[in-house]
């Protein structure tokens, strides 16, 4: 086990987040960076600044490149890029490792104080997080995030996107009928989730089956 410090660690691993930022979110990287926009747009990440919750929809956009998105030239993500190239100590070599396996769900919280228990809406599976701040989350709050491995314990990658309650009971079916039919990648589902949130903000005066309804007809896009 290794020594986490007085603060449970979590400058540690924020200094190791930040380091892949410094590196891959920056000027030089900005063509990639145009071209990942594009992608994700095309998955249904509306990255437009007039809509509600868009700093969350960045957040979750320079997630998703860093940790899941393979670049351009390299056929690697950013963190598998910089695990390959970088001159780094054997402990920071496990921890990049670690990082190249995150978990991306949409989560629903059990419980949150000292301790933050998790469980992931599509495979059931349930997590604790330790060193969290409990202003964070609360009971009942449904998120898309990522969970990161840390030196023998969870952290959050630092991105959520929050779902409002009347949209969870969607969220819940769907995931229900996607365990039936023994589903493997929940990857398009969460897209269309995020997209329903999307739609909903700009016309939420619409009761959001109708919402949902529409999309799946093609008649939102």
């Amino acid at each position: 086990m290794y020594p986490a410090g007085r603060d449970g660690g979590k400058v540690e691993f924020q200094n190791h987040i930040d380091r892949l930022k410094k590196i891959f979110i920056s000027e030089s990287c900005a063509d990639e960076i145009k071209k990942a926009k594009q992608e994700f747009i095309a998955l249904g990440g509306d990255l437009s600044k007039e809509i509600e919750g868009d700093s969350e929809l960045l957040e979750i956009f320079f997630d998703w490149y860093l940790f899941e998105r393979p670049l351009s030239l390299e056929g690697l993500t950013p963190v598998e890029l910089f695990l390959k190239t970088a001159e780094i100590s054997e402990d920071d070599r496990q921890v990049y490792l670690d990082f190249t396996k995150p978990i991306h769900s949409i989560f629903i919280v059990k419980k949150a104080s000292a301790e933050i228990k998790l469980q992931d809406i599509f495979t059931k599976n349930k997590y604790a997080l330790l060193n969290i701040s409990s202003t964070l989350l609360e009971k009942g709050d449904v998120a898309e995030t990522r969970i990161l491995s840390f030196k023998q314990e969870y952290r959050f990658s630092g991105a959520f996107f929050f779902y409002p309650h009347n949209i969870y009971p969607i969220i819940k079916a769907k995931a229900k009928e996607a365990r039936k039919k023994r589903m493997k990648d929940f990857s398009p589902l969460i897209c269309k989730f995020r997209q329903l949130k999307t739609m909903w903000s700009r016309c939420s005066n619409m009761d959001i089956e109708k919402v949902y309804k529409l999309m799946e007809e093609g008649l939102l896009v």
